[in-house]
C-alpha cells in the first residue's frame, strides 16, 4: 500500500490508512507548502515523530501531529485531526481537507498561512477549526456557517475585513468563537 509499513496493534490488527486519505495528505501538504512529512511511513503511527510530535519542549507553540481513529472494522483507520502549529507554513488553508471523510479537527495556529478558508469546507463534519496568527484576509466566509457541527471556531489575528457574517447565527453546536 503505497509503501507504507504496517503496524500490528495487540499482535493481530494491522492499522492501515486508506490510499485515498494518503493521497489526501499528500495534497495537503502541497497546498500548505509542506515538505517534511515523511510518506513512506504509516501516518496512522502514533509513536513516530514524522507524523505525531505533539511536545517540543523548545518549542512549546509548535505541534505536528495527525490523528487518526483505527476503530472501524479490519483495522481501516481514519484520519480525524491535523494540528499544525507553529511550523511557518506559507500555503493556503488546503481545499482538499474536505475529502477527508471523517475530519474533525483542524489547527493551523501560528503560520503564514494566506488567501482565505476554502468555501469546501462547508461541506465537512469539523468541530474545531482554528486559524489563530495567520495571515488569511478578506470578509469572514458566510458559508462557514454550514458547518453545523462546529463547536470552536478561532480566526483572531488574521487580516479579515467587515463584520461577522450572519449566516454564523446557524451554528447552534458553538460554544467559542
Amino acid at each position: 500500500m503505497l509503501g507504507l509499513k504496517e503496524c500490528f496493534v495487540e499482535g493481530q490488527i494491522s492499522r492501515r490508512l486508506p490510499p485515498e486519505e494518503v493521497n489526501v495528505l499528500r495534497e495537503i501538504a502541497d497546498q500548505l507548502r509542506k515538505k517534511d512529512w515523511n510518506f513512506s511511513v504509516n501516518p496512522c503511527d502514533e509513536n513516530h515523530p514524522n507524523w505525531n510530535t505533539p511536545n517540543i519542549k523548545s518549542r512549546p507553540q509548535y505541534n505536528n501531529s495527525v490523528i487518526c481513529s483505527c476503530s472501524f472494522p479490519g483495522g481501516i483507520c481514519h484520519i480525524e485531526m491535523i494540528f499544525l502549529k507553529g511550523q511557518d507554513l506559507d500555503g493556503i488553508p488546503p481545499p482538499s481537507l474536505a475529502k477527508l471523510p471523517y475530519i474533525k479537527q483542524i489547527d493551523l495556529t501560528r503560520n503564514y498561512l494566506h488567501g482565505t478558508i476554502p468555501n469546501e469546507w462547508a461541506s465537512t463534519k469539523l468541530e474545531l477549526m482554528s486559524f489563530i496568527v495567520n495571515r488569511l484576509s478578506g470578509p469572514i466566509p458566510g458559508y462557514i456557517g454550514n458547518i453545523s457541527t462546529l463547536k470552536y471556531l478561532s480566526l483572531e489575528h488574521n487580516m479579515f475585513r467587515g463584520s461577522v457574517p450572519a449566516e454564523l447565527g446557524k451554528l447552534v453546536n458553538l460554544q467559542n468563537l
